[in-house]
Order: structure tokens, then C-alpha cells, then sequence
């Protein structure tokens, strides 16, 4: 079985509903992209509608390089929607990210890992082909995991997430990351390289972030590197 990584990045506002401000976005993701770019590896970055629309030439210069995905617009949770909502998000985000990226976007994320089953027509609707909003760690997914694959009904690819975000910066997540099985999918934030220390945000938000997670990162890529794993976007698993 070939040995398959993805990394994403959830492009929004700092730790959300800690904090609104994009920090992560003027301050981490220079320094994120830069390690990306050392190490000549593939990523998909999912952006918010609302990101896009405040720092369109970012986005527009991350698609030169990297896949574009969509992260809803506002970064609100799809569980808390209503259909007319969820429908205005997922127009609104992806007309916005279409055209600064200058194609068609095909790959999806709810914020917290959370999309309703019930919306997931709209993805297909909307022209997405991969949707990536399960979570292997968390409990409520744990009956939709063994599911994960092609949803033939709303023409998805669904591609799991391996490990929460937080895991990089933990004190033994680089052991944690190594025993993940293949096709691993990472997912990092903005924010998460950029010293939050002293910010009023939970502990497991704080811990390691600014230069210890750029190095982490770093430490990853050329760990999974010598084990021989391929790097990919999300749009390639459509033809792994």
C-alpha cells in the first residue's frame, strides 16, 4: 500500500470563539508557507470566505502554489444552521474563492469538523468532489469513519482527518503523528505559528505555538520525507 500524507491548513480568524482577530493570517502564515515551500511539498489550504474576502492577493498567491479549499465564509458552525444559511454560506464562500483562485474549488471543510448529513447534496450541488469535515478522534464520526470513501449518493469523496490540530504541539505528539496509518491527513491553523502564549485562550491553543510549531512542522515533513510518504492534496485522492 503506498504511504500517502496530506497536509491542510485551515486558513481563519485566531482561535476562534477565543478570539476574531488574523493574526495567524499576517504573522503565521508566512512563516507556514515558507516551510511548505523549503520542503517542496503539496498542501491543501481550506479558507474562509470571509479571509478570502479580506486578504484577497494572499489567496490568490497561495493558489499559484497550492490547492484552494473551502472553509465555509464566516467560520460558523453548519449544525447551528438552517437550510437557507448552510446554502448562503456555501455559495457565498465558494463564489468568492472561485475567482480569486481563478478555478473551480472541489474540496470542502465544515469549521469544527462538524457538516450535517443532512447538507452534504449542497457540496455536490456546488461542484465539490472531496469533502474532508470527519474526524477519526472525535466520538461522533466513529459510525461515519468506516463509511468514509465515495458517497455515491451525493457524489463525494470523503477523507477523514487523522489527528486533531493540537497534536503537533503536544508534548509527545511527533510520536503520536509517526504511528498515525496511512493515508495520514493533518490539518494545522494560521494562528497555531504564532506565539499565543499570553493570549485568553485554552491551554492546549497556547502550548508550543509561534517558532516551536514552525520547527515541529519542519521535524514532520522530514520525518515523513525519509519514510518514503508520498505528500498530496485533497483534490488527489480523487485519483489515488
Amino acid at each position: 500500500m503506498r504511504k500517502i500524507i496530506a497536509l491542510t491548513i485551515d486558513v481563519e480568524p485566531d482561535c476562534p470563539p477565543y478570539l476574531h482577530t488574523y493574526r495567524g493570517i499576517e504573522e503565521g502564515l508566512p512563516g507556514l508557507l515558507s516551510v511548505l515551500g523549503k520542503y517542496d511539498v503539496e498542501a491543501t489550504l481550506f479558507v474562509t470566505g470571509d479571509v478570502a474576502s479580506r486578504y484577497p492577493r494572499q489567496v490568490e498567491g497561495m493558489a499559484q502554489h497550492y490547492e484552494i479549499g473551502c472553509h465555509g465564509y464566516s467560520h460558523a458552525r453548519f449544525d447551528r444552521m438552517t437550510s437557507d444559511e448552510a446554502v448562503h454560506e456555501i455559495e457565498k464562500s465558494t463564489e468568492v474563492l472561485c475567482r480569486l483562485a481563478g478555478r473551480k474549488i472541489i474540496s470542502f471543510r465544515a469549521p469544527n469538523l462538524i457538516f450535517p448529513e443532512r447538507f452534504l447534496k449542497l457540496l455536490g450541488d456546488n461542484g465539490y468532489l472531496v469533502d474532508s469535515s470527519l474526524a477519526k478522534y472525535k466520538l461522533q464520526h466513529l459510525y461515519q469513519i468506516y463509511a468514509a470513501g465515495w458517497d455515491f449518493n451525493n457524489r463525494l469523496l470523503r477523507v477523514p482527518v487523522s489527528a486533531t490540530s493540537s497534536v503537533l504541539r503536544l508534548p509527545l505528539g511527533n510520536k503520536i503523528i509517526a504511528h498515525l496509518s496511512s493515508p495520514v491527513v493533518l490539518f494545522f491553523h494560521p494562528w497555531e505559528f504564532v506565539d499565543m502564549q499570553s493570549e485568553p485562550v485554552r491551554w492546549d491553543c497556547r502550548i508550543n505555538t509561534g517558532s516551536i510549531a514552525l520547527e515541529r512542522l519542519e521535524s514532520v515533513i522530514k520525518s515523513f520525507k525519509a519514510s518514503g510518504y508520498r505528500f498530496c492534496t485533497m483534490a488527489d485522492f480523487l485519483n489515488l
